[in-house]
């Protein structure tokens, strides 16, 4: 499959953003339901209500959770760090336009169609936005040109 060629160094970086927000969801599922196993060895121990078998992998939980817990604690920081350098990019955008489309193409991962539709833009006037965007430099070196321009006098 061929790879698309872009210029703007931005682009990689927003685009990881929802990434590593679906790898904080999961580890976060995977603590939740370590969790629950060790609330299930609890009653086993402690002769509760829904025990009633020999406790097994006690230790063996207590270290998941500890496990999961630091790698949540990784993957959150790198979550807060992805998404503070993706919010100084986003607004360094001059453009409100401009910015809703940085963010519902790129962040959002919205097809090339919805976004369209939620922007109220022609196919041509998508293709040319989008291909301002990949080939500036960066963010702050786009050149967006704006529907409506208001007349000074």
């Amino acid at each position: 499959m061929d790879q698309a060629r872009i210029r703007n160094r931005d682009i990689p970086l927003l685009c990881r953003v929802p990434y590593i927000m679906q790898d904080v969801c999961t580890t976060e599922n995977r603590r939740e339901w370590q969790r629950d196993r060790m609330f299930s060895i609890t009653q086993r121990l402690t002769g509760m209500p829904g025990g009633g078998s020999v406790p097994k992998g006690y230790e063996a939980a207590f270290a998941a959770l500890e496990e999961l817990d630091d790698a949540h604690r990784k993957k959150v920081l790198e979550y807060c760090r992805e998404l503070k350098a993706a919010e100084r990019i986003v607004n360094s955008i001059p453009s409100p336009t401009m910015r809703t489309f940085v963010v519902l193409f790129y962040v959002t991962g919205l097809t090339p169609k919805q976004v369209m539709t939620e922007l109220n833009m022609s196919d041509w006037g998508f293709r040319r936005a989008r291909k301002s965007i990949e080939m500036a430099r960066d963010m702050e070196h786009v050149i967006w040109r704006e529907r409506y321009y208001l007349d000074a006098n």
